[in-house]
């Protein structure tokens, strides 16, 4: 029902574009990840790494159809932008960020990147915002208690999802 959702608004949003198939994708990949990420609060390199190759290779098609090269190299550049940056978090804060979380961030920013800077900050800014609320909602309804993280992963993935949205 989650993923029915997910690719509807997909859907709705692109319309028939040459990178729908690529934002259907990362939509159905996005959610199997924020799922078991909820679960086990581990993002799995079985479905997160092969990702990569695979979007890249449908925005390479999308780009060859509409010959527009630009937004592939700009997805690149935020691919990279992305997942340095979490990287870059996840090595300074261990405990609240892993570097599955930066895996995932370079995916998601290689599929906001093809859509524009605005997109893509948008998409950064709406994850963290979201975040945030959630673990001041979890403060708030557990208490201080010592577990003070929560999965990242959904939060990042739904990030990406409003910034589609609302473009």
């Amino acid at each position: 029902m989650i993923l029915a959702a997910v690719e509807t608004l997909v859907i709705w949003r692109l319309g028939p574009t040459p990178a729908l198939v690529a934002f259907a994708y990362l939509g159905a990949a996005g959610t199997v990840v924020s799922l078991i990420d909820l679960r086990t609060r581990r993002l799995p390199d079985r479905v997160v790494l092969p990702s990569y190759p695979v979007t890249l290779a449908l925005l390479v098609v999308a780009s060859g159809v509409q010959g527009r090269w630009w937004p592939l190299g700009r997805a690149l550049i935020a691919m990279v932008l992305v997942a340095g940056f979490y990287l870059a978090l996840a090595l300074c804060f261990p405990h609240g960020l892993g570097l599955g979380d930066a895996k995932l961030g370079g995916l998601l920013g290689l599929g906001l990147g093809w859509l524009g800077w605005t997109t893509l900050t948008t998409g950064v800014l709406a994850a963290w915002c979201l975040a945030a609320l959630t673990l001041l909602a979890h403060h708030v309804i557990r208490g201080g208690g010592r577990d003070r993280t929560i999965a990242l992963g959904p939060w990042l993935c739904l990030g990406a999802l409003v910034a589609i949205v609302i473009r």
